[in-house]
């Protein structure tokens, strides 16, 4: 029986893979199932770039072989490779391949991060612009009689207004007083539809029999 064939953890195929997944938002379980066939197209498109590329007067160049590349990881190994304890390594490619990992992991979601933050602060304040097209078809006969086949086509561009709920909610994040301020006027607000009528306590006291026939007599 052959032995299991592995990725080439000293190349860098193995880590722009990785990195491709994360800029995707892949979250570490779907990075290890993936790893593979992401390997495979990064191969596949060099591949394709050595054959557009090659002289025709020259013999083919030799392509990679992507046969032989794994389907994918556990995600308990990729923790393990991650972590700097995957049992397949020495100390030494424990401790350099984790921290590549590791590195690669940050820069794509740190980028991602930035994206992600881009489009929301558009959002809250109003900066994204839609495009509205609109086709209009007529037929009919003008005033000589002669048949009209028109087709008009408008495009309006508008800009969306501020999302208050969009700018409350960057600034409960990063406005430490809006912050404060929010939090209190939480603690203050005591409504029935806020708390839920099961979380307020009621008192209710009952006059003594004595005490009702006192204030009956003074009435």
């Amino acid at each position: 029986m052959s032995a299991q064939k592995k990725f080439d953890y000293d190349g860098q195929d193995f880590y722009t893979a990785i990195g491709n997944l994360a800029a995707r938002d892949y979250n570490d379980h779907e990075i290890a199932q993936f790893v593979g066939e992401e390997v495979r197209a990064i191969i596949t498109e060099r591949n394709n770039q050595k054959i557009d590329d090659a002289d025709p007067n020259e013999p083919m160049p030799e392509l990679e072989d992507v046969e032989g590349i794994p389907d994918s990881l556990t995600a308990e190994v990729f923790s393990r490779m991650k972590n700097g304890s995957y049992d397949g390594w020495t100390e030494q490619e424990n401790k350099l391949r984790s921290m590549l990992i590791c590195q690669v992991l940050q820069r794509a979601r740190g980028r991602l991060g930035l994206v992600y933050k881009g489009v929301y602060d558009k959002i809250a304040l109003g900066k994204i612009k839609t495009k509205t097209t609109t086709t209009t078809h007529r037929t009919g006969v003008d005033k000589e009689g002669n048949k009209v086949d028109d087709t008009t086509t408008t495009e309006t561009v508008q800009e969306l207004p501020p999302n208050l709920q969009a700018i409350t909610m960057w600034r409960f994040h990063h406005d430490p007083e809006f912050r404060k301020a929010l939090q209190q006027m939480k603690r203050m607000d005591v409504s029935v539809d806020e708390k839920g009528i099961e979380k307020i306590n009621v008192n209710i006291v009952y006059n003594k029999k004595e005490d009702t026939e006192l204030q009956e007599k003074k009435g």
